[in-house]
């Protein structure tokens, strides 16, 4: 199986590519726990899955024109569009595309000490499904 080193993702946020501006970006999903137990379970825990949950987590550089006018009008907004490729490629089952609603719930426009760059790392909620595209 090949291995994928990360060197060129595409990020792009309400049609706007910040993908200069991300140093590191992960999409994680995961399914509530819901337990089944009962007396006719044989005395083991029984469980099937819930709903699912969805975030991105974003390690920004921050950019007073380019990511903080961005993304502070978005703060307590709609959910907007995020679409996250592993390259720039096109789409395919190679390089697939990952689009969702995000919620932008946070931001940090000023982080960082003395010489230090002005970053900013957030987790925001996914509304709704992910779709995985490879055409």
């Amino acid at each position: 199986m090949a291995k994928l080193v990360l060197t060129n993702t595409s990020v792009t946020l309400n049609g706007t590519n910040i993908s200069d501006s991300v140093a590191a970006v992960t999409i994680s999903t995961s399914a509530a726990e819901v337990p089944t137990t009962s007396f006719g379970s044989g005395g083991a825990v029984t469980r099937v899955s819930g709903l699912i949950d969805n975030s991105v987590t974003l390690s920004l550089h921050n950019d007073y024109n380019a990511i903080d006018g961005l993304i502070m009008p978005l703060i307590g907004s709609t959910a907007v569009t995020m679409v996250v490729k592993a390259g720039t490629a096109a789409v395919s089952t190679a390089n697939p595309s990952y689009t969702f609603s995000v919620l932008c719930t946070e931001f940090t426009p000023v982080n960082g000490a003395v010489g230090e760059l002005n970053t900013a790392d957030v987790t925001w909620p996914i509304s709704g499904t992910i779709t995985k595209a490879t055409a």
